[in-house]
């Protein structure tokens, strides 16, 4: 490989700080995905949780209770979080 063969420094400097950018960039939309896809999952359960406890003759207070615990367990928000 002959110097002329090599690429500009500064150019492949900047190609490469781009390339670090978007592969950024696309981890953490990735990251955001998932965690959103997670989060939805989590209410969706907590919803489930609570309808079983209206259903199971608790009532709204308690059912709504019994809701907010599970999300906070599911979702790694509870005590010691």
């Amino acid at each position: 490989m002959t110097a002329s063969s090599l690429p500009d420094p500064d150019e492949f400097a900047a190609y490469l700080e781009g390339l670090d950018s978007a592969l950024i960039s696309n981890a953490r939309a990735d990251a955001y995905q998932a965690a959103t896809n997670q989060a939805i999952e989590v209410i969706h359960q907590a919803a489930k949780v609570r309808q079983a406890a209206v259903e199971a003759g608790f009532s709204a207070v308690a059912a709504e209770e019994m809701a907010r615990d599970y999300w906070e367990v599911a979702s790694g928000l509870g005590e010691g979080a």
